[in-house]
């Protein structure tokens, strides 16, 4: 892969997550928050540092946290992150609690568009839709939740991230997989023209898993892009999570390594 692939990467994210928030750019980082969405950690971040100082970067990350007013702000280690910087970020009193595998499709997808009989895909425009979508988003938390051992989240938080989603609308385009009048998946697509582009929130009810739902809506959500003139496309993996594997063999290669480090300020 080239080195302006693993740049484009980081852009990309960055200006992702940006879309419906606000931006700053304070001493070459790149600052993001949506005051509407504190708990959606994404949408408030801190990304593009460079040096080697922790106290320097301690005193910046005060500030972005103050600016994002978000209990939950991130620091986001891109690709092109200096290692000394990442390093320093420890000492400043940041803790890792994300890893991603950042995988992208430059040609074609691997395999035929799955018929994926009586499962219709359609555009996410109007107020039922986004109900329906909520609905779908609180599954995938609750399911996420019980993975990792914890509470589910407070409701509020789920209702932030499907805000914070609307809000990137129309740039930003979501899809529902439904069958039966029931819906059953949802995923979206950022075209960006000449340009890398994204798709994002892949999920599908345990129920209708195995079925073909995701690749159907992985083919969906690429050709969008493509067809709205992207060049590649990028899709992210949590490392330990098991749809790495089928976007591989879908055809996304793995490009980097991205990390998220919370900071509460602390030594």
């Amino acid at each position: 892969m080239t080195q302006r692939l693993v740049e484009a990467v980081d852009e990309t994210v960055a200006a992702f997550w940006a879309i419906g928030g606000e931006e700053r750019t304070v001493n070459g980082a790149h600052w993001t928050r949506n005051l509407k969405a504190p708990a959606v950690e994404y949408c408030n971040t801190v990304g593009g540092l460079v040096g080697d100082d922790p106290h320097r970067l301690r005193d910046l990350l005060g500030q972005a946290r103050a600016w994002t007013a978000s209990p939950a702000m991130r620091v986001h280690v891109g690709a092109t992150t200096p290692t000394a910087t990442e390093a320093a970020l420890l000492l400043a009193g940041c803790e890792l609690v994300e890893t991603l595998l950042e995988l992208v499709v430059t040609g074609p997808l691997v395999g035929p568009t799955p018929a994926g009989a009586g499962v219709d895909i359609l555009p996410v425009e109007d107020d039922a839709g986004w109900e329906r979508l909520a609905e779908l988003f609180r599954l995938d938390h609750e399911e996420e939740d019980a993975g990792e051992g914890r509470p589910p989240r407070p409701a509020e938080e789920t209702a932030q991230a499907v805000l914070a989603r609307r809000a990137k609308t129309p740039a930003v385009r979501y899809w529902l997989a439904v069958e039966e009048g029931r819906p059953c998946g949802f995923f979206s697509s950022w075209p960006r023209r000449g340009e890398m582009a994204k798709v994002e929130d892949l999920f599908v009810r345990p129920e209708h898993r195995g079925r073909g739902v995701a690749t159907r809506l992985l083919h969906h959500a690429v050709a969008d892009a493509r067809s709205q003139g992207a060049g590649p496309v990028l899709i992210r993996a949590a490392h330990d999570d098991r749809p790495k594997h089928l976007y591989a063999r879908m055809g996304f290669r793995p490009v980097a390594v991205t990390r998220y480090y919370a900071f509460d300020g602390g030594d």
